[in-house]
């Protein structure tokens, strides 16, 4: 290596150095400002403070569902620090700052070029919703560090070359994972599934051509031990994990219900969510078509590659459709986050032809490249200038403001969206007010006014972090409160979240 070679490399790595600093930098910050749980993360954070280890693995209160290991290695984290927003939220800080390692390595696989390399790896770093994550209490952010990994093993995993107890490793690590990752399952799937397709390939084949025993293929070449060291442990924990955990979560809560919206049914439904998806996972994206020609470009290139990265991910993808189909997970928003990496190395790609021999071409492209990631690295700026993450409900601090206020003697009226809530935050507090926690089946104006109005006389805190999304009944509570002596009001969210009401009823 010559001096120039050197400096070269030696500039690439500080490039890299800092872009990795950057997107610790943007996720650190929003872990340190800390702001509320909101309503998922509540329900988790509850769930984990009261359910014992092995409760962890059934079905868990306030509709949720997640890998169970996720929730126990996170009470783990509870037992030696303490129940704290910082502490549950942790583990996604650590995979979300770990993910962009990890995805350079991944990137070194597709793309051709240190400079698209770079990129790749820079608008990873700064995708909105990896960084939102990052610091958010729910496993998404773990999700796309175990894709990159899985997809990182299966593209470098020759099982012709490795001992069976080493194969056996691989084997027994994959069949932990779905309990730290759903999705992880479609990775792994897609990646077994492209290993018994080349399996024996190196060894089958002399010059490109196979080598023939008696004018058959010869089954040795095959590798079964090998292969079934790799799989069995995965079987039988998949059959575990269905059987006691998969059906009693999916038939025990309304997860599916809830994202019923997010399951295809038919091909126009399945454009539909893709646009809505790429929408969601690269926002804020002004242009999908460019998005989708840079994506489709880039599955073509890496066709003529045959590139391992792209049927890996494509057949991750296929069974991810097949079981959004089936109805068995929804392809949408956020419970896709881990196809971000894929989609983003997809579309950085076509980059790899940008050529001085060629200026027609390599403008269209970083024309085309400009009009879709530009608003990306807009939005940059306001992650480096804000000052407050604003999830809208604000829980903890209505409840810090309410249990300052309370007395001994005031009820406390929580509606049940705000039950998650409430719970949780509540729970720090050795307060023993009485709680009259909304239970109304009839979501009607009249009959909820009713119910208001046979309130018995005394002072009342309305605890009202979030409200139903399809029927809103603040408006209500807020009529109805009108000729009555209020004597504290707040309003902190938007039209759906956060109200805070002391009232007095005589």
């Amino acid at each position: 290596m010559n001096i120039k070679e050197f400096w070269q490399e030696k500039k690439y790595f500080f490039v890299l150095l800092i872009i990795v600093l950057f997107g610790f930098f943007l996720r650190l910050k929003g872990y340190l400002i800390n702001p509320s749980f909101w309503h998922d993360e509540c329900g988790l954070a509850w769930n984990i403070k009261f359910k014992t280890y092995p409760e962890l693995f059934g079905i868990l209160n306030f509709l949720q569902v997640t890998p169970p290991l996720f929730l126990v290695l996170t009470k783990l984290l509870t037992k030696l620090f303490g129940f704290s927003e910082l502490v549950f939220r942790l583990i996604p800080l650590v995979s979300g700052c770990s993910s962009i390692i990890a995805f350079y390595f991944l990137a070194k696989k597709v793309l051709n070029k240190n400079l698209n390399i770079l990129l790749a790896v820079f608008f990873f770093a700064i995708n909105s919703n990896l960084i939102n994550y990052s610091f958010e209490f729910k496993p998404y952010s773990l999700d796309v560090l175990l894709t990159i990994l899985c997809l990182l093993l299966f593209i470098n995993l020759d099982i012709n070359k490795l001992s069976r107890k080493k194969v056996l490793f691989y084997g027994i690590l994959l069949a932990i994972l779905p309990w730290f990752s759903f999705v992880s399952v479609f990775i792994i799937a897609g990646g077994l599934l492209f290993k018994v397709i080349r399996v024996g390939n190196d060894r089958g084949k002399i010059n490109g051509k196979w080598k023939m025993e008696n004018g058959k293929l010869p089954i040795h070449l095959f590798p079964f031990r090998n292969f079934l060291a790799l799989s069995i442990p995965l079987i039988i924990s998949l059959l575990i994990y269905v059987k006691f955990y998969v059906i009693a979560n999916y038939t025990g809560t309304t997860m599916p219900q809830g994202w019923q919206n997010y399951f295809i049914n038919n091909i126009g439904q399945f454009l539909e969510l893709l646009i809505g998806n790429i929408k969601y996972l690269f926002s804020p994206v002004k242009f999908v078509l460019f998005t989708l020609i840079f994506m489709l470009w880039g599955l073509v290139l890496l066709l003529k590659e045959k590139s391992r990265f792209l049927f890996i991910s494509l057949t991750s993808f296929l069974l991810l459709i097949l079981a959004s189909c089936l109805h068995l997970y929804p392809f949408g928003e956020r419970l896709v986050l881990f196809l971000i990496p894929i989609f983003l190395l997809l579309m950085f790609k076509p980059l790899d032809l940008i050529s001085l021999n060629n200026k027609l071409k390599s403008g269209f492209i970083i024309l085309l490249f400009f009009l879709t990631f530009y608003p990306q690295f807009i939005q940059t700026k306001d992650f480096l200038i804000f000052k407050q993450v604003d999830r809208e409900e604000y829980a903890r601090e209505m409840m810090d403001f309410m249990m300052k206020k309370i007395e001994p003697n005031d009820i406390i009226f929580v509606n049940s969206p705000s039950e998650p809530e409430f719970a949780y935050y509540y729970s720090f507090y050795s307060k023993k007010n009485q709680i009259i926690q909304e239970n109304f089946e009839n979501l009607k104006k009249l009959n909820y006014l009713k119910k208001l109005n046979g309130l018995k006389s005394g002072y009342y805190w309305f605890y009202l972090p979030i409200d139903y999304l399809n029927i809103p009944v603040f408006p209500w509570i807020e009529g109805w409160a009108k000729d009555k002596n209020i004597i504290f009001y707040q309003k902190t969210g938007k039209k759906y979240h956060g109200l805070l009401m002391y009232v007095q009823i005589k």
